[in-house]
């Protein structure tokens, strides 16, 4: 069982902040992979609208597949540096491996900009959590902690290269086939801490005022606890099946 984090050094709080929080929580055996976007925009896709921030960051989560490839790992977790691991995370993801088949996702936590639905028909139970099949893919929205099997990070690798999609776009992961089945672990195991994001979209005015202006970080962070706490309210449990119940391993 692996962990690799995506983080930067120069995020100087943060990569201090994940480092530790892993070392505690998960124990020694991680990895830390990044690669920064202010280099790497020449990586994206002719006529990509992703900022150099998003570039980084996708082909940061590549760097983490490539890791797993080379290691030959059945499956890792992948966790972004603000992430908030619960104490017995390992002891849940034995339970989550149980159920994982090829081609497999599983966010451990989602955060959908919009209203979104989320089928509890024969949902996997582990402990007080459902792992649930999305009804639209367009309802997974983060890459912030997840478990991926070594053949959706195959996948992904062939099909994200040069970048063309941001690393939480598991819709198009899904349409291209890299991927054969994304569930969502409700509710969210995990939690996010409230650090100012560091990827901003084209253009962001905000990305520019936080870049420009030490003062404004504290009231950015709280920007965003108050957008995750009104995304988080997006979800929504039916019971009815979805339409990837039906999903065959790759």
């Amino acid at each position: 069982m692996c962990c690799i984090a995506i983080s930067l050094p120069r995020f100087c709080e943060r990569h201090a902040y994940i480092s530790r929080h892993l070392q505690t929580i998960w124990g020694p055996d991680f990895e830390i992979v990044g690669v920064d976007g202010m280099v790497a925009g020449r990586d994206a896709s002719s006529g990509s609208n992703l900022s150099a921030g998003q570039v980084g960051c996708a082909l940061s989560h590549l760097a983490a597949y490539e890791v797993m490839v080379a290691r030959k790992m059945p499956w890792a977790l992948i966790v972004e540096d603000d992430a908030v691991l619960p104490p017995d995370i390992q002891d849940t993801l034995v339970r989550v491996e149980a159920t994982l088949r090829r081609g497999d996702v599983v966010l451990l936590y989602n955060r959908p900009q919009h209203r979104a639905a989320f089928s509890t028909v024969n949902a996997d139970v582990i402990g007080d959590y459902r792992l649930c099949l999305p009804m639209s893919m367009a309802g997974l929205g983060a890459a912030a902690a997840y478990v991926i099997t070594r053949q959706a990070a195959e996948g992904i690798l062939k099909v994200n290269r040069p970048i063309v999609a941001a690393a939480d776009n598991w819709e198009y992961f899904y349409e291209h086939k890299a991927i054969a089945r994304a569930r969502v672990m409700s509710p969210n195991p995990v939690s996010l801490k409230p650090f100012e994001s560091t990827i901003f979209t084209s253009g962001s005015r905000i990305g520019v005022l936080m870049k420009g202006s030490r003062l404004l970080q504290p009231l950015l962070a709280a920007r965003r606890r108050f957008l995750t706490a009104r995304m988080m309210g997006n979800t929504v449990l039916v019971d009815e099946v979805s339409p990837y119940a039906n999903m065959s391993p790759q």
